[in-house]
């Protein structure tokens, strides 16, 4: 939300009436009718989010969306599986998968990184046992349970969500501060709200409260409830931070991108035993293309199947679409190191999602679409590894949407 704010405000060049709807929003009392959070806490997670896309490369000083904006925006419907593509290819994930000696293995790794990351399905512990599993797979052509994720870009999944956790972290621990007097001590239990436990007085001199007053574990964001376990402001995962902060804080979990649910593995030692096996439905999907096998194999249902299909057709394209502003621009820079004015106002400002068209990839003719991108030639300027990445996802769309179009044809 808060970056497609931002793009409101650019789009409209920073127009009043935009200011004012933002401005609006802002002045909310709460977030939601069913929501505790308040207009002030509001505003702590909005900068903190504000940080959090700075950091993140999608806004610069001056609060313009710039470089994969237009990808990230245009997918926001699937947050944080937007903001994990975007990671991936700030590091170089993307452009390491494309750039492989085999075009092939290029398309079905980049495919199991989509699959990932988009239109995840679980699987049921039972439904996964490898008993089963065997008894299906012997007559099938699907796969079933998708493989892990690439080694590189689970660790680049790790690393950001590392960055979000002490982003986030922090955010809790300013508004705690700045609202110290209202919050007040956290001392009452959570259900028969009944005060425990008042506070030793500074006073007490006494050797026991002594002790305790050298040995106390500072924690102002987690529960005291929870401190009491020797537990201090640090926190493993943001999951964690939500489930553990103190009364009067609201960090919503959900409210926060984290890539927990992309880096986490299933059976095996130190893995997340709570973890789920994940259905291999478009991989498979893209290696086959048979409906039935989708069917009997990995379960997914004929009133569903076309929907869950096209979902993910549409999101192929739409980065594609993305991929495509983003060649333009580079070849725009590259204009404007030659002295064009309007090529250097491009490269620093335009993000891509005003360019990306007026139509929703959603409403677009796919006959049309599929004209339009097919003539899609290779920019000025562009490098052989970014024309890589291009080449590989719209193969991986043309060859997912030639087989979805055949199911209905």
């Amino acid at each position: 939300m808060v970056l497609r704010l931002f793009n409101l405000l650019q789009g409209s060049n920073d127009a009043p009436v935009a200011r004012d709807a933002i401005k609006s929003i802002l002045r909310l009392p709460h977030i939601s009718f069913v929501s505790e959070v308040g207009r002030e806490q509001i505003l702590h997670h909005i900068r903190f989010s504000i940080d959090y896309l700075r950091r993140s490369g999608l806004l610069d000083s001056q609060g313009n969306p710039i470089n994969l904006f237009g990808v990230a925006a245009h997918l926001y419907y699937t947050e944080p599986s937007n903001v994990a593509l975007v990671a991936l290819m700030r590091h170089g994930v993307i452009h390491r998968i494309c750039n492989q000696a085999s075009f092939i293995s290029a398309k079905h790794e980049m495919m199991l990184l989509f699959s990932h990351l988009f239109g995840r399905r679980y699987l049921p512990k039972v439904y996964a046992s490898s008993q089963f599993l065997k008894a299906i797979t012997r007559k099938s052509p699907s796969k079933v349970v998708l493989p892990p994720l690439p080694k590189d870009a689970r660790k680049v999944l790790l690393e950001h969500e590392d960055h979000i956790r002490r982003v986030f972290t922090g955010y809790a621990q300013a508004y705690v501060a700045h609202h110290s007097a209202e919050l007040g001590q956290d001392a009452q239990l959570p259900l028969s709200r009944k005060t425990l436990c008042p506070t030793v007085s500074a006073t007490d001199t006494t050797p026991f409260a002594e002790h305790l007053r050298r040995t106390a574990i500072s924690s102002t964001v987690r529960s005291p409830f929870v401190a009491a376990s020797g537990h201090s402001d640090n926190f493993r995962s943001v999951k964690e931070l939500s489930d553990t902060s103190r009364d009067g804080l609201h960090v919503n979990v959900h409210a926060i991108p984290t890539m927990r649910q992309f880096t986490a593995v299933l059976g095996k030692e130190g893995g997340d035993s709570d973890e789920f096996a994940l259905n291999a439905y478009l991989l498979d999907f893209f290696t086959h293309g048979q409906t039935a096998a989708l069917r009997t194999a990995n379960g997914i249902r004929d009133g569903e199947m076309w929907y869950v299909l096209q979902d993910f057709s549409l999101t192929l394209k739409t980065i594609r679409t993305g991929l495509v502003q983003l060649l333009q621009k580079a070849a725009a820079a590259e204009a404007s190191k030659a002295g064009s004015v309007a090529g250097d106002e491009i490269s620093e400002l335009d993000s891509g999602y005003g360019t990306m068209g007026t139509a929703d990839p959603a409403e677009a003719d796919p006959d049309a679409e599929g004209a339009e991108q097919g003539g899609f030639k290779r920019p000025v300027g562009v490098s052989d590894r970014d024309w890589k990445v291009y080449e590989v996802v719209d193969a991986v769309t043309a060859e997912f949407d030639e087989k979805f179009r055949a199911m209905w044809a």
